[in-house]
C-alpha cells in the first residue's frame, strides 16, 4: 500500500475487487474458528494467493497482508483461552479492514 492507502498497482478492476470481496465475506464464518482451524489457514492461504496474484509476490500487500497477528504477540502462563480468542478476533477485524482497503 502507498502511504495514502491505495493499493501500488493503482485501481482494482471490478472482477479483481469481486475477488477480494469473497474473501472478505468468506471471514464471516470464521469468527466462530480459531487461528489453528482448517477453514481458517485454508481461508488465510488462498486470500494471500488471490493478492500474489493480483499484486505480485514480494509485494507490499503481500507483506502486509501476512503481517497480520491472529494470536498473541507475547505469552504468560496466566494467559487464558480469551486472550486467543481476542487475538485471534482483532486479526480478522485487521484483515478485514486490510481486505476493504485494497478494493478502493
Amino acid at each position: 500500500m502507498s502511504k495514502d492507502g491505495d493499493c501500488t498497482r493503482g485501481r482494482l478492476s471490478r472482477d479483481e475487487t469481486a475477488r477480494l470481496a469473497r474473501h472478505e465475506k468468506e471471514m464471516e464464518q470464521l469468527r466462530k474458528g480459531t487461528s489453528s482451524s482448517r477453514e481458517f489457514l485454508l481461508w488465510r492461504k488462498r486470500t494471500e494467493e488471490t493478492l500474489k496474484d493480483l499484486f505480485g509476490p514480494d509485494s507490499p500487500e503481500v507483506r502486509e497482508f501476512n503481517a497480520i497477528y491472529y494470536t498473541p504477540v507475547f505469552l504468560t502462563c496466566r494467559m487464558g483461552d480469551e486472550a486467543f480468542d481476542e487475538a485471534f478476533r482483532d486479526g480478522l477485524e485487521e484483515a478485514r479492514r486490510y481486505l476493504r482497503k485494497c478494493m478502493k
